[in-house]
């Protein structure tokens, strides 16, 4: 009887913004459907906050 290796299979994760793989052991953000890494962490918070972004100053022009 042949003993196949069975080698555990990962899960490729990629950022949803820059296409990049995030390794095994990195940390990524899952939020909205997304998976962003570290490096666009910023950016997609800009995008996830726009609508609640205010300029100082024109708080009272609504």
């Amino acid at each position: 009887m042949r003993h196949a290796c069975r080698r555990r299979r990962q899960i490729l994760i990629r950022c949803t913004l820059c296409g990049r793989e995030v390794p095994a052991g990195g940390e990524y953000w899952a939020c909205n459907g997304h998976r962003v890494c570290g490096d666009c962490l910023p950016e997609f918070a800009r995008r996830e906050l726009a609508p609640y972004r205010e300029i100082a100053g024109e708080e009272a022009r609504q």
